[in-house]
C-alpha cells in the first residue's frame, strides 16, 4: 500500500462532521496516510491563509459560496459546476456531513436520508405544527428575513435557531424540532448557481416539505415535486400561495412529501470523488503539481491574498460584534422595517 503524507489546515482529529475526517476515511481505504508537519499534500479551505507557508500540492476545499483560486491551488473540490481538466471535482457538502450535533447524528446513523419512507396520514396527524425556521447566522442574505416575515403572515412559523427566535430559547435538537413541522424553510445564507448545501438535506430527514432557496439549479439535484421550490415562482406572494394549497389539502401533502428525493446517482457522484482524489495519489510526486506561474506575480498574489483574508476576517468580526449589539431591536417593527428598506434600496443600486 503506497504510504503518503499529507496534513490539512486546522485539522482536528476528533470533529468527525469536518471534511477531514470524511477525506481521510477515504484515503484510508487506499493508502498508509501520515498527518505530517511537512506533508507532500495539503488540503486547506477559505478559513485562513495558513496554506501559503507550505510548499507542497495544495488541494482546496469548500462548504461555503465560495470560487476556488486556481492560482493557489492544484486541486479543488466545491459546489461549482466547472470542468477545469483533472483539477477540479464537484462535491456539495451534503456529501460530507449534514447534523453537527451528537443527538441528531444518532437519530439519524442507521437511516438513509436521501431515500423517503412511506409517508401516512397517521403520520400526518403528528405534524403539530406548521412550519419551522432554525438559523442562528444573523449575517445571511436578507431574504430569511424577508420570505419569514411574509409567511408568517399566513400562520405563525417557529423560530428555533439564535436567529429570529420566538420558542423562548435556542432548541438543541433541530431534527427532532422539525418533525413535528409540516414545511421547513430550507434557505441557503446566500444565493448562487450549484450551491447547495445540508439546508434542504435536513429538512428531508426530518420528513418535511422543503421550502427551499438557494440554488437556483436545485432541480438538477433534488426532485422538485418532493418540495417548494422558490426559484419556480416569479416571488414570494406565489410561493406562500403554493404552500397554502399543500397545507390545506392533506391528499396533496402526502403526495409531495412520498415523492422521490434525488434525481442524480449519489453513489455514482461519490464514486466520482474517489476517482479524483486517486487520481491526485497515484501520480509521480514530481509530476502532480499544476499551479505554474511566474514566481514574482505568485508573489504579489500571496501578499494580496493575505491583505484581504486579514480584511475580511476583522470585517466579519466587526460584523458580528454589530449584530450581537443589534439583537434587542430587532424586536422593535420600525427598525427592523427601516434596515429591510435600506438594504432593499443597496441592492437595487
Amino acid at each position: 500500500m503506497k504510504k503518503i503524507k499529507i496534513n490539512f489546515c486546522k485539522y482536528n482529529p476528533d470533529d468527525k462532521c469536518s471534511y477531514s475526517y470524511y477525506i481521510l476515511n477515504i484515503l484510508k481505504k487506499y493508502y498508509e496516510v501520515e498527518i505530517s508537519k511537512n506533508p507532500d499534500y495539503l488540503f486547506y479551505n477559505e478559513s485562513d491563509y495558513e496554506h501559503l507557508n507550505y510548499d507542497c500540492v495544495k488541494i482546496f476545499y469548500t462548504g461555503e459560496n465560495i470560487h476556488p483560486n486556481f492560482n493557489f491551488c492544484d486541486y479543488a473540490f466545491g459546489f461549482d459546476h466547472i470542468s477545469f481538466g483533472d483539477r477540479y471535482c464537484r462535491l456539495p457538502v451534503y456529501f460530507v456531513s449534514n447534523f453537527y450535533r451528537k443527538e441528531e447524528i444518532e437519530m439519524i446513523k442507521n437511516k438513509d436520508i436521501f431515500t423517503q419512507t412511506k409517508f401516512t396520514i397517521e403520520d400526518l396527524k403528528d405534524k403539530t405544527d406548521f412550519c419551522s425556521f432554525v438559523y442562528s447566522n444573523y449575517l445571511a442574505d436578507n431574504t430569511r428575513k424577508i420570505f419569514f416575515d411574509k409567511l408568517s403572515s399566513y400562520k405563525r412559523v417557529n423560530s428555533g435557531g439564535a436567529y429570529l427566535n420566538n420558542v423562548g430559547g435556542r432548541i438543541e435538537n433541530k431534527l427532532k424540532f422539525e418533525m413535528k413541522h409540516k414545511f421547513s424553510i430550507a434557505f441557503e445564507n446566500s444565493s448562487n448557481i450549484g450551491y447547495t448545501t445540508e439546508k434542504i438535506v435536513n429538512s428531508f430527514a426530518s420528513n418535511t416539505i422543503p421550502i427551499y432557496w438557494g440554488n437556483p439549479e436545485i432541480g438538477k439535484e433534488f426532485n422538485e415535486n418532493r418540495f417548494v421550490n422558490c426559484h419556480s415562482y416569479k416571488n414570494f406572494d406565489e410561493v406562500i400561495k403554493k404552500i397554502m394549497e399543500i397545507d390545506n389539502d392533506g391528499n396533496l401533502y402526502l403526495n409531495i412529501i412520498n415523492a422521490p428525493i434525488t434525481l442524480i446517482d449519489l453513489k455514482e457522484t461519490e464514486g466520482n470523488f474517489i476517482i479524483f482524489l486517486k487520481n491526485i495519489f497515484e501520480q509521480p510526486i514530481d509530476s502532480v503539481k499544476r499551479v505554474s506561474i511566474n514566481t514574482a506575480i505568485s508573489n504579489n498574489l500571496e501578499k494580496n491574498e493575505v491583505m484581504i483574508s486579514k480584511h475580511l476576517n476583522s470585517k466579519n468580526y466587526l460584523r458580528k460584534i454589530v449584530a450581537y449589539i443589534y439583537k434587542p431591536f430587532k424586536k422593535i417593527k420600525y427598525i427592523e422595517n427601516f434596515k429591510h428598506d435600506y438594504l432593499s434600496n443597496q441592492l437595487k443600486k
